[in-house]
């Protein structure tokens, strides 16, 4: 079945075809005349950047300074993700604003994340897309995370109109170092670590970065291991052309644990107090997570003039998830015995995409262009079976027995294999005249989602187009204070398949109105960043029960306003501090009661503050204080209660001590300092979070 395109999205058919073309036979000729020849700047984000990175290509697919780009990006850096001790992607964005990034507490395997009230944003690395698998990239091989705030279908795609989390990997850069790092703390964490870069040549070089950690889980008598390699090679053989090849490679025999619990126990005590945030419900014999993947990419940058670079991206990647858990059911009236089903589940996907860029500077119009265009390509299959609700025994929580009896009949079972294919075509302007830099570009995507049911035999097959886009204007003043606005636009292809006689169904689309303003100050060392938004999805299908079909009227209207501070405040105080305020709420419902009523598991209000000083004798120390405001289960059927969590860590050189420890560095980290026992979130009265309890990791680093 074809899905439909929103009228307002076909009116700029015609426009992009001709964007497109303008923009592309410039590019593909050689240099003319009136090309201006601008510097390139590589600045690998994160390393020797402190808490404020500078630059990031994740908001515009060019190296661009973030106070130059007329949207709101957040980069959390290497240098702040080692401070603060995170051992998962979720953890390095707890202290960003407008981002609930550990909403599912203790149990988040697979970073799930909400940006601006809307959940399950996408993630890429590199600039390409993460899919299945559930895979977790640890902060150790990454260089930085940067989350792209607002719809950012423009330069990727199908997104969430909230956002996405773009990772740049660490990669070899023709630099040399060495770095060996060892830890351990609670939950029986131990870890080795490693990080080493050599020169072969002036054209090769090579970079090695690897990691083996286990730790027990919050609940009792489950662990996580994991084995990461990442190897890479750069060849430069001229000054115009660089290729970057990396190969990863991730085992988890024991990839963790992923359930839920209810609101009684959890948000509420029962008769005989709280759930202890360590139980587990389920069997350590019988649980089972167990991921690997597979990854291979590259990276090809070639000069042809001081205007024209062409550009490369690709990556083909497999992963596996096998995973069979006991699910808390019910609690039953006597506050003691919870009911527990099977679910059983082992999928395996197949990745291929490719990003192929062309970027021309010219002088025009009184300015100077950046243009950029670009065709990527998609291709996904996911193979997957499932099995859920086989009956097992039930469990005491005051005095558990684990193991598991008899196993019924699952009450329901899918084997299915779905295939995604999407192409996209762009074009983007970053143009400047004088202090007033102006971002504009445009979309068009063209997905086919075919999915086959290998228990009925039945087929779908779903096409969908849409065109998005952004605009952006931000104007640089004296004083380092830079006002912008944009207008941009996503979309996500709908699957579910309308009643006979009922017209195709649009894309569900976002769209977003950011005002903000940005500072840094005269060394760039420190950035500070206030926006406000007016956030809509709509098209969004809502089911009707009188006719028992689907309809296309849904829509959700988020606002809200964030403020944002990173940076180096002394040469001793380094900062991150922040506060969002987001309301998100159902606007449009065939449903009354749902109108008006908040996104789930979004807080209204965050605060955050992390600083570090630096005593200049060898020691430092930092502290952290996270303010997470109250949220909503759906339909406003209760709320969660806000939590105020305290952070700290301690470090020390010790070649400050002697100078033949020159590069050792011992660091404890310390999160829920004071041990809050609190509910992360809560979609449902069977669907809550407990948050994490206290965690301390003492790490030592050899750099060399």
């Amino acid at each position: 079945m074809k899905l439909g395109i929103s009228h307002r999205m076909r009116l700029h058919t015609a426009l992009l075809t001709s964007t497109v073309l303008t923009a592309a036979v410039p590019a593909l000729a050689q240099a003319q005349e009136g090309a201006v020849v601008l510097d390139q700047v590589t600045i690998t984000v994160g390393q020797a950047q402190g808490y404020a990175a500078q630059r990031s290509t994740a908001g515009t697919k060019t190296d661009t300074p973030l106070d130059e780009t007329p949207a709101s990006v957040s980069v959390v850096t290497d240098r702040q993700m080692r401070d603060q001790g995170v051992t998962s992607v979720a953890q390095a964005l707890r202290y960003t604003p407008g981002v609930a990034s550990e909403y599912r507490g203790s149990s988040n395997i697979s970073d799930e994340t909400y940006i601006r009230g809307f959940g399950y944003v996408p993630r890429y690395l590199d600039g390409l897309a993460i899919e299945g698998s559930g895979q977790q990239i640890g902060p150790w091989i990454l260089e930085s995370v940067a989350t792209v705030k607002g719809p950012a279908s423009l330069l990727y795609g199908q997104a969430s109109p909230g956002g996405l989390i773009d990772m740049e990997l660490k990669k070899a850069d023709g630099t040399e170092h060495n770095r060996l790092g060892f830890d351990t703390g609670t939950d029986a964490r131990a870890g080795v670590r490693l990080d080493v870069a050599r020169r072969l040549d002036d054209t090769l070089s090579w970079r090695l970065v690897g990691l083996a950690e286990k730790a027990d889980t919050q609940e009792d008598g489950l662990e996580t291991r994991r084995l990461t390699l990442l190897p890479s090679l750069r060849w430069a053989p001229t000054d115009a052309t660089t290729v970057t090849a990396y190969a990863m490679y991730q085992r988890e025999p024991d990839a963790g644990y992923r359930n839920f619990r209810e609101a009684l126990g959890t948000l509420n005590p029962t008769s005989y107090g709280y759930i202890p945030g360590d139980f587990l419900v389920g069997d350590p014999d019988f649980e089972r997570s167990e991921r690997t993947s597979k990854s291979f990419g590259w990276t090809v940058e070639h000069k042809i003039s001081d205007a024209l670079t062409l550009r490369q991206k690709a990556r083909y990647s497999i992963g596996d998830w096998d995973q069979r858990t006991l699910v808390w059911g019910v609690l039953a009236a006597d506050e003691r015995t919870i009911s527990r089903t099977v679910t059983e589940s082992y999928s395996k996907t197949k990745q291929a995409l490719l990003d192929n860029q062309a970027e021309y500077r010219l002088n025009a119009g009184g300015g100077e262009h950046v243009i950029l265009g670009g065709i990527d390509l998609k291709y996904t299959r996911n193979d997957s079976t499932s099995s859920y609700g086989a009956a097992a025994n039930s469990i005491d929580w005051t005095d558990p027995v684990h193991a598991v009896g008899t196993v019924g009949e699952p009450r329901g079972q899918s084997d299915g294999i779905s295939r995604l294919r999407q192409t996209g075509i762009y074009v983007q302007d970053q143009a400047k005249f004088g202090n007033l830099h102006v971002q504009a570009g445009l979309r068009y995507d063209w997905a086919t989602n075919d999915s086959r049911d290998l228990l009925t035999g039945g087929r779908e097959t779903y096409d969908g187009e849409a065109l998005t886009g952004r605009i952006g204007l931000l104007y640089e003043m004296a004083n380092g204070f830079s006002p912008y606005v944009s207008y941009s636009t996503s979309f996500e292809p709908v699957t579910q398949t309308p009643a006979s006689g009922q017209d195709p169904f649009d894309p569900t689309e976002g769209r977003q109105v950011e005002i903000g303003v940005k500072w840094a100050n005269s060394a760039e060392t420190l950035m500070v960043t206030a926006a406000a938004y007016d956030l809509r999805q709509t098209n969004i299908l809502k089911y009707d029960d009188a006719t028992a079909t689907y309809r296309q009227i849904g829509e959700i209207k988020s606002r809200g306003f964030e403020l944002e501070a990173q940076g180096r405040v002394t040469d001793a105080f380094s900062l991150v501090a922040g506060y969002s305020y987001n309301d998100s709420k159902v606007s449009k419902s065939n449903d009354p009661d749902e109108i008006g009523t908040h996104n789930d598991r979004v807080p209204r209000h965050q605060a955050l503050i992390w600083g570090k000083y630096d005593f200049g004798n060898g020691w430092d120390a930092a502290l952290g204080v996270r303010y997470i405001g109250k949220s909503w289960a759906r339909g406003n059927a209760f709320t969660v209660p806000g939590v105020t969590l305290v952070d700290a860590a301690v470090g020390y050189d010790l070649g400050a001590l002697d100078r033949r420890y020159e590069g050792v560095r011992a660091q404890l980290n310390v999160t829920n300092l004071t041990d809050e026992f609190y509910t992360a979130s809560c979609a449902s009265a069977y669907a809550c979070w407990v948050g994490s309890e206290r965690q301390a990791r003492l790490s030592v680093d050899y750099t060399w």
